[in-house]
């Protein structure tokens, strides 16, 4: 097929599986995804600290014009997510079909991309989280923190995490259960979409294969698709649309149709990313048919903005991206160990400032809380780093183990993409 994507960030191979080697990739197209990678990461992880730290805006004492852009610019945790959603959907699914249509499809070396690339980080993390949770219930818990959460008020944590830390809960979110049959382990709510993508991986292999395989078995593995989508609880089956708009986009740059210009895409996705946030206001905001219709806009327009950086240039003004492409590659490589790890050690740091140095929490946006904030943010960072390196980067070793359990000629590894 022409203008097949492959090698999408030249740094950034570990990502969530999925081999992009074999054709070039538009360099832009490759920062600009990177770009959204780390930046989503970085506003999940800013959100919740500021959730924390500071009081919630309607409790803010004569909030001025900085305040309001302080909470605005913080309170977009939740659109990054969705924009991990179409990631995840172009670089997995679409370049995994796209290659499954010329190789034919093979279970064996998609699934472990996908289990090195989640467990190679998932199981250090709850593991280290459950520490870090034990240490903060038995020896920080003067806040109440980790029994009587719900008092805060804060939509970061949920009521008492001394009750997710049972051997039932570690084993659903192993199994990657949480929000089918157990919840979050620990304190680390960021969990959930976890999941939501381990189905979407599990949904589209029965779909490829009915795509790309031969003879009646397509049948059967639709039926099972459709069978699995069915199970899942709506909300799941129902947000894979927006997984699955990333895949059409795959689709929809390999073709090289006509795309807008970059000034169009990304205009559109700032106004998708505004007026998500700004809907969060609204009474109608918290049903899950206008949470859904809104985050399907917000995945259009950043579908829509990543076709359009597709077709620029290389000699374009914003198309020199080799100037940035190591820094955004560098800074994407450990946005999944961002978003997976730094809830349980912003929760015991906060236990512990306030225990032992009396330091609050929830505090006006002044001078020492926006400290606090950015001082907080930076130190759990810095953490995400170390622990990226520690585990994140071993991916592609991890991978090699799985698939050289299977008989038959040496493996061929992935690069690790999302």
């Amino acid at each position: 097929m022409r203008g097949q994507l492959a090698l999408a960030v030249d740094e950034s191979a570990r990502v969530r599986g999925v081999n992009l080697s074999t054709h070039p990739m538009n360099p832009n197209l490759s920062v600009f995804l990177n770009l959204s990678r780390w930046v989503a990461a970085w506003l999940v992880l800013t959100g919740h600290v500021r959730h924390i730290v500071l009081v919630n805006l309607g409790d803010v004492h004569q909030a001025t014009l900085i305040d309001k852009g302080l909470y605005f610019f913080t309170g977009f945790g939740h659109e990054a997510v969705v924009i991990f959603f179409v990631i995840s959907g172009f670089l997995v699914g679409g370049s995994t079909l796209e290659r499954w249509g010329r190789q034919g499809p093979d279970l064996t070396l998609y699934f472990a991309a996908r289990i090195s690339r989640l467990y190679t980080v998932l199981v250090p993390a709850l593991l280290v989280g459950a520490l870090m949770d034990w240490i903060g219930l038995h020896g920080f818990n003067a806040s109440q923190l980790y029994t009587n959460s719900a008092q805060y008020h804060t939509i970061s944590l949920g009521s008492d995490i001394s009750a997710a830390l049972d051997g039932r809960t570690l084993l659903g979110n192993l199994f990657m259960l949480q929000g089918l049959w157990v919840g979050n382990f620990g304190s680390n709510n960021p969990l959930w979409s976890l999941a939501y993508e381990w189905w979407y991986y599990c949904i589209f292999a029965l779909f490829g294969l009915a795509w790309t395989g031969t003879g009646r078995g397509r049948l059967v593995w639709a039926a099972m698709g459709v069978l699995l989508a069915a199970l899942l609880p709506a909300p799941i089956t129902l947000w894979g649309v927006i997984w699955l708009l990333g895949l059409f986009t795959h689709r929809w740059v390999a073709s090289r149709v006509w795309r807008p210009h970059p000034a169009i895409g990304i205009g559109l996705l700032v106004m998708a990313l505004t007026a998500s946030r700004l809907s969060h206001n609204t009474e109608q905001a918290d049903s899950m048919a206008a949470s859904f219709l809104r985050d399907l806009m917000l995945g259009i327009g950043f579908s829509v903005a990543l076709a359009s950086v597709s077709r620029l240039r290389s000699d374009s003004p914003f198309g020199r991206a080799s100037r940035f492409s190591r820094f955004h590659a560098r800074m994407a490589d450990f946005s999944y160990s961002t978003y997976l790890c730094h809830f349980p050690a912003m929760i015991l740091i906060i236990a512990i400032a306030y225990q032992e140095w009396g330091i609050p929490f929830q505090q006006q946006p002044d001078a020492q809380g926006v400290a606090c904030l950015i001082g907080l943010s930076a130190v759990l960072l810095a953490y995400c780093l170390v622990f990226a390196r520690l585990t994140e980067r071993h991916t592609t070793a991890v991978q090699k183990r799985l698939l050289a359990m299977r008989a038959g000629p040496a493996p061929t590894v992935e690069r690790q993409l999302s």
